[in-house]
């Protein structure tokens, strides 16, 4: 199989991938106080937990001790392990955040015991006020046209391509993630991404383990971004005491990278000694090109999302 290939049946491979859900509604909104019986779904990695609201309201309203009809379905928020679900990240990427990256990674974690990914629906406000007031689709869009228009001005140094999309392709680049349509995805993506060696930026975000201070609710996502180019620029030495760096270089790696970006946790740029990184839920080598894994394993939104789990 020829490169291209293989790289066009690992992107399908993201974009078909899913994740069983256990969702139970919360024991305190309960008319019986306890979980009652859970709503299973397998649903896709890339996808948005809000986008279940509606179908999660009409499957609990028996349920719900407040009266249904007083309450809206997109009110809703998440928690695993009493910690709120950040509602703007995809589905993949949460679960690789507060499961997978707190196994330890220098052994094979056990998929049983992992599996399904066993959240929690809440629909009363949230003390900490992690739940957003309105989960609707107009807010979820905009949401993620927002991350898509940061992550090309750091590809162009402009937004100019994403703003340049007129209305109907801004809401076929956000349906088409959650019907899991690559081809009309890739169609519209594909057109933002700037010309073969003028991209200025790759936009990559580290998500590293966070523990919680004292109480569960207080833990939160810890995320390193920082400016990366495509390129590792070879300095020169021009005088006995400066250093400029040429034109060109030597291409980015992730290993390269993540050693820029949190030496301290990788302190090897070819080796992963201390931690592990993940993508999609993969461990992925730290000689992989920084550019091929973001031109084919980036989330929708236009990010290289790449999570930290630590070796024991």
């Amino acid at each position: 199989m020829a490169a291209g290939e293989a790289l066009a049946v690992l992107q399908r491979t993201i974009w078909d991938a899913r994740l069983p859900l256990e969702i139970r509604l919360a024991a305190s909104e309960s008319r019986t106080y306890d979980t009652g019986d859970p709503y299973l779904i397998s649903y896709p990695r890339l996808a948005y937990l809000p986008s279940l609201l509606p179908k999660l309201h009409a499957y609990f309203a028996s349920s719900l001790i407040t009266d249904p009809d007083t309450v809206s379905p997109f009110t809703g928020y998440f928690t695993f392990d009493n910690v709120a679900l950040k509602w703007h990240l995809p589905l993949g990427l949460l679960y690789d955040v507060y499961v997978l990256s707190t196994q330890d990674a220098g052994q094979a974690p056990s998929t049983t015991a992992l599996l399904p990914f066993r959240i929690t629906l809440h629909f009363t406000p949230d003390p900490a006020g992690s739940q957003i007031p309105d989960a609707s689709p107009v807010v979820l869009h905009d949401a993620f046209i927002n991350a898509v228009k940061e992550a090309d001005f750091l590809r162009s140094g402009t937004a100019k391509p994403i703003m340049s999309l007129g209305a109907q392709e801004s809401k076929a680049l956000w349906t088409s993630t959650q019907n899991n349509d690559l081809f009309t995805f890739s169609k519209i993506h594909t057109a933002l991404l700037p010309p073969p060696g003028q991209t200025r930026n790759i936009p990559i975000r580290v998500y590293l383990p966070s523990s919680p201070d004292q109480e569960p609710t207080k833990a939160q996502i810890k995320v390193i971004q920082s400016q990366v180019g495509p390129t590792i620029a070879a300095p020169v030495q021009t005088s006995a005491t400066a250093l400029r760096p040429t034109s060109g270089g030597q291409p980015q790696t992730l290993g390269t990278a993540l050693h820029q970006m949190v030496p301290s946790i990788f302190p090897s740029r070819r080796t992963a000694l201390l931690a592990t990184p993940l993508l999609h839920g993969v461990p992925v080598p730290m000689t992989a090109l920084l550019d091929e894994l973001y031109r084919w394993a980036c989330y929708a939104d236009g990010w290289l999302s790449v999570v930290v789990a630590m070796r024991a």
